[in-house]
């Protein structure tokens, strides 16, 4: 006979090691009681309860190499149209339009999709107001901190996943483009927050938003990106002016709700529920608190950078485009 082991872990129900391709393979049926045993084990292994670590791990690879594949296909689309304008016959124009286009783009589309698709999750922040005024009485209520912050949700993990290969992919093209070190160390941060997510596991309530709804606005700019003449193709937005001017009407508006209208709103209960975690003496807090603290620093940093991205876009890019009109 075995000998019976007091291990937490040899209880756990096992997780298959699969890729994670549809919804359904983030969903398990586990009862409470073996939902809070993955929960309260290991959380760098065992996360929330979701997939298992290497079923992660190799999604993740999957759709990395998928990126790779897609950004070919699309270059070689747009090589059977290169004879529309010179500047899309030179093989790094192409090269660049694909990476805007078919990674970027695509990669934000699909994560504001998810997100989309399981609004329902943080259906709560639509009938709460931080003023009093419209809230319900069951809406957002404080003493509820732990479902929002350490419950598990198949479709924030989900969006997590993709929004970390995004990063992972992004940050290759990023060393290979020489775009700079704020953007490695942009996709360094953004992806650990993604990770962390996962594992340890919290904030599936609050993830929809920051990795879904909020990247509206930059699939914008990331067309946008295309025009820019260090990032993008130089002369493009000579070729194509009123599409520039289309992309950048529709970025400034987008940000302008996305992320000084929603954000601010979205990061006060964040910020209510991520104090009120560190602060408990919950059993899920436990390994947690340390993610907790430095997604709450750098919400924080993102806030005040997005203020001072404002005035830059509002003062000086506003200032010489006026300029460019006028003259």
């Amino acid at each position: 006979m075995c000998r019976p082991t007091n291990s937490t872990t040899s209880a756990l129900p096992q997780r298959p090691s699969r890729l994670l391709l549809t919804h359904d393979s983030f969903v398990f049926n586990d009862d409470h009681k073996q939902t809070q045993k993955h929960s309260t084990s290991n959380p760098y292994l065992h996360g929330l309860g979701g997939p298992s670590l290497i079923s992660t791990i190799l999604t993740v690879a999957f759709y990395v190499a998928l990126l790779f594949a897609w950004e070919y296909v699309a270059f070689l689309l747009i090589s059977r149209v290169a004879h529309v304008d010179p500047l899309l016959q030179i093989d790094v124009n192409r090269q660049i339009i694909a990476r805007h286009v078919a990674v970027d783009f695509s990669s934000l589309v699909y994560c504001a999709y998810l997100a989309i698709t399981h609004r329902h999750v943080c259906g709560e922040l639509l009938h709460a107001s931080p003023f009093g005024g419209l809230k319900r009485t069951d809406s957002m209520r404080e003493e509820d901190f732990e479902k929002r912050v350490f419950r598990y949700h198949p479709g924030a993990q989900r969006l997590m996943v993709i929004f970390f290969v995004y990063q992972v992919k992004n940050m290759y093209d990023s060393l290979y483009w020489d775009d700079g070190l704020e953007f490695v160390a942009h996709h360094i941060l953004a992806g650990m927050a993604a990770w962390g997510g996962m594992f340890p596991g919290c904030l599936h309530f609050y993830a929809l938003f920051y990795f879904g709804f909020s990247e509206i606005s930059t699939a914008i700019l990331a067309l946008l990106a295309n025009f820019d003449p260090q990032h993008g193709v130089v002369g493009l937005d000579a070729v194509f002016p009123k599409t520039k001017l289309v992309l950048g009407g529709l970025f400034v508006i987008s940000f302008i709700i996305c992320r000084l209208i929603v954000w601010p709103y979205v990061t006060y209960y964040f910020a209510k529920d991520a104090l009120r975690a560190i602060r408990s003496d919950s059993k899920l807090a436990e390994g947690r608190r340390g993610y907790l603290w430095a997604i709450f620093y750098c919400c924080a940093g993102l806030s005040a950078i997005q203020v001072l991205f404002l005035y830059n876009m509002i003062i000086v890019t506003g200032k010489e485009e006026i300029e460019k009109l006028l003259s």
